[in-house]
């Protein structure tokens, strides 16, 4: 069976001299595993169109009981030149690229994931908050993949917190001052009003707000250790240690 579906390119691996093994995430299908028969043939029909976070049309042949696909056609739909040209907003897409590959297994309603995705990468190469479009993106994520943080009432009574900093990553979100326990996690109220922002007003105003200096790296870390408790798969982020470097000027 054959099917044609628009697909972000998130993560390249060489099988042989000449073909290469795709993580793909499209917008019909989900995530998808692609087998790229020649791509690395110079002068091949695919080669210079496979380029990792490319935008492109596929074709791919499935096969029942065969997990991998074979790609048979393919479009260059977006370059993303954009961010190419810029390292770190590179940097970021290629971090929340594997924020994908942590939290969606395949098989998801795949356009809202697929749509973002296009939106954060157009995105960060305009903007001068990259770390605010990251977070913005990640907290989506997580609500896309069923790991939406409950931030309105307590986890264990369900009634407000009013105002506690208490939060519990293993039971999802926020604990008040009454069902508290010594040693738990505090959460600042500074990532609490990003979550809020994300959720009422939309990725576009959350990925232009502001916090305090290493505020959005503190949020992202926060996400992280939440999605950690809740991913059986985990999570492999080592475009972080990427920007750790482009940041302290080591790249």
């Amino acid at each position: 069976m054959r099917e044609t579906t628009p697909a972000w390119v998130l993560r390249r691996v060489r099988w042989s001299e000449s073909s290469l093994i795709l993580t793909l995430y499209s917008m019909d299908q989900g995530r998808i595993s692609v087998m790229a028969k020649g791509a690395l043939r110079p002068g091949g029909r695919f080669h210079g169109m496979l380029e990792l976070l490319a935008g492109v049309e596929v074709t791919v042949s499935r096969r029942e009981g065969r997990e991998m696909s074979t790609l048979t056609d393919v479009s260059l739909i977006e370059p993303c030149n954009g961010l190419r040209a810029d390292p770190e907003a590179f940097a970021h897409a290629c971090l929340l690229s594997e924020w994908v590959q942590g939290l969606f297994m395949g098989g998801e309603s795949a356009g809202a994931v697929y749509g973002l995705l296009g939106t954060a990468f157009s995105t960060l190469p305009e903007s001068r908050a990259k770390w605010a479009v990251t977070c913005a993106s990640v907290e989506t994520m997580l609500r896309l993949a069923g790991h939406g943080m409950e931030i309105d009432d307590c986890v264990r009574c369900g009634l407000p917190p009013e105002g506690s900093e208490t939060w519990s990553h293993r039971e999802g979100g926020i604990v008040c001052a009454k069902c508290s326990m010594p040693g738990e996690t505090a959460v600042s109220k500074g990532i609490l009003e990003f979550i809020r922002t994300c959720r009422k007003s939309g990725f576009e105003t959350a990925s232009r707000t502001r916090l305090w200096k290493g505020g959005f790296r503190a949020c992202h870390d926060f996400m992280r250790d939440f999605a950690q408790a809740h991913n059986q798969s985990g999570l492999r982020l080592r475009s972080l240690g990427v920007l750790e470097d482009l940041e302290h000027g080591a790249v």
